[in-house]
């Protein structure tokens, strides 16, 4: 009975390897986004062995419009189109005018680091890092200088439900 059972889970590991080869290795993900608007500055482009990236800091507007409160963002440039915006927004940045825009970041991540300069030395914080993949729009000043198309479509439309639920159903 020993034997069978060992040769049975060597069988099964076969299946599982066979099972494997077959199967697509396409990953799936869950996305996790997050849209706002901020601020944007520190525009810089880094260099890597690999090749170069755009990195920036947003510093996104969170509560009452009145007495609002900014979250920085440490985010990485993500996908030509986000690439191509962010790159025009250079000059307005580098000349301290304020730049505003609406966002897409995903892949958020945090990371805890610790001060080494000024009154608050040796306190540590946390930073946000994601992924900016979408500008939807560019405001310098007062001006808007960029708004992405929107794509409109038209919702499906919803069949009469069959049965009367009740109001709070789920």
């Amino acid at each position: 009975m020993t034997a069978t059972t060992t040769n049975n889970a060597a069988n099964n590991t076969n299946n599982a390897a066979n099972n494997t080869n077959t199967t697509s290795t396409k990953a799936e993900y869950f996305n996790l986004n997050i849209k706002g608007l901020g601020y944007l500055s520190n525009i810089r482009r880094i260099e890597t062995l690999t090749g170069s990236f755009l990195s920036v800091v947003i510093n996104a507007l969170s509560g009452p419009t009145d007495n609002p409160t900014y979250v920085r963002f440490d985010a990485t440039v993500a996908g030509k189109e986000a690439t191509d915006l962010i790159s025009r927004c250079q000059k307005a940045v580098d000349e301290d005018q304020k730049v505003l825009l609406g966002f897409t970041l995903s892949n958020l991540t945090s990371d805890i680091f610790t001060l080494n300069k000024g009154d608050h030395a040796g306190e540590q914080r946390v930073s946000l890092k994601a992924r900016l993949i979408k500008v939807d729009w560019i405001k310098i000043g007062q001006a808007m200088v960029y708004k992405a198309e929107r794509v409109e479509s038209t919702p499906p439309l919803q069949a009469e439900p069959s049965q009367n639920y009740v109001k709070n159903s789920f």
